[in-house]
């Protein structure tokens, strides 16, 4: 299973995007929900690697959500989940935007990016279920490994709230009765890009 993930601009029209790409995707000051980001000139490479890998995850786990409530194969009840996960990433996307702004970077859009996810993706309510389950959950990984080490501390409070949101996300794609995850593994950029190769094509 593979997720082909273009950026459009300068005439190049649909691209693959591979994992250098995924990570390095030009993605940037935040006040929501009361969290408080400063700008950041002196941002690492790092954090701006980490805040790159969420936005363009942001972007990703939007197009899912919008895809599976277009395939309407998940049962009717989970449809507001569906709509509030695709909220909160559209919300990620924009937190995260202002952040690499306030460093000093030039942030991408979701209009740079076109997602085609292979045919089965959205052919079942399993496939649907695993396809989340897995992009979240890298998602998550990576997150909670940068509240952990990123330079900025505010930029860990925006992280950590990011963890928590994607955390209660996964949620909505897991079985009843699938027992509860005790320590979700945190995943640095290598780790976390690797297990989403997959979907990237």
């Amino acid at each position: 299973m593979s997720v082909i993930a273009g950026r459009r601009g300068h005439g190049v029209g649909k691209r693959s995007l591979d994992r250098r790409r995924f990570l390095l995707a030009t993605a940037s000051g935040v006040a929501l929900a009361g969290i408080q980001v400063r700008d950041a000139k002196a941002a690492t490479e790092n954090d701006l690697a980490y805040a790159n890998f969420g936005l363009a995850t942001s972007y990703l786990v939007a197009d899912f959500y919008s895809r599976s409530l277009e395939a309407a194969k998940l049962e009717a009840s989970t449809r507001p989940a569906l709509r509030r996960g695709r909220a909160a990433a559209t919300l990620h996307a924009r937190e995260l935007t202002a952040l690499l702004t306030g460093a000093g970077d030039t942030p991408a859009t979701a209009e740079d990016f076109t997602f085609e996810w292979p045919v089965p993706t959205f052919a079942t309510a399993a496939s649907i279920r695993r396809t989340g389950t897995a992009v979240l959950r890298a998602s998550l990984g990576a997150y909670q490994q940068a509240a952990a080490t990123l330079t900025e501390p505010t930029y860990r409070v925006l992280f950590a709230s990011l963890s928590a949101s994607v955390a209660q996300q996964v949620g909505t794609f897991t079985t009843a009765g699938a027992p509860a995850e005790p320590f979700p593994l945190a995943l640095d950029l290598e780790a976390a890009s690797a297990a989403l190769e997959a979907f990237l094509g």
